[in-house]
């Protein structure tokens, strides 16, 4: 957001500053400093000595005929707190200061929390028939240990490759 500021030079007399007591502005703000000279032409610097936690602005020098404008970039990560604004003229012999108070940025609107209702969960489906397949092919390993018969251990085996097939192919 712009935060203008009205300067005017040579109002009363020559290299007189006429500015406000301060600025308000809120991080990531440009205060633009809007000069108007009122006589004859001037140089005067606009510097900010105590600045640099709050802008990139160091200090600039103007010869102003007219009517110019100067724009301050205040940083976005920026904490609340003040610094100063020097405007001179007359090559010192006249000084004037701007406060600037940055304030904290509004506190953001609290939303209310979009509550999403979850689905049913449906009831896990067990795998019956991979089950009855294994169970069918241990009791065959069972009956194998018992018996010695070789019909038996390949039976289970078989059986265990079809339960691993139904399984995968009756997933869901």
């Amino acid at each position: 957001m712009d935060v203008p500021c009205e300067i005017r030079l040579n109002r009363y007399r020559i290299n007189s500053i006429d500015l406000p007591e301060s600025v308000e502005a809120r991080p990531g703000d440009i205060i633009i400093l809007e000069l108007f000279n009122e006589g004859s032409p001037l140089h005067l610097t606009i510097s900010a000595p105590d600045g640099g936690r709050f802008t990139d602005f160091v200090h600039e020098n103007v010869f102003l005929k007219e009517d110019a404008e100067v724009q301050v970039y205040l940083r976005n990560d920026i904490f609340p707190g003040t610094f100063t604004l020097q405007v001179i003229t007359g090559y010192g012999a006249n000084r004037s200061d701007l406060e600037v108070y940055v304030r904290d940025l509004p506190a953001p609107k609290e939303e209310e929390p979009v509550v999403v209702q979850p689905e049913p969960e449906a009831a896990p489906k067990l795998p019956v028939v991979s089950f009855a397949i294994v169970t069918a092919a241990a009791l065959l390993f069972i009956v194998y240990v018992g018996t010695g018969l070789t019909v038996f251990e390949a039976s289970a085996f078989l059986l265990l490759v079809a339960g691993v097939l139904a399984a995968w192919f009756l997933r869901p």
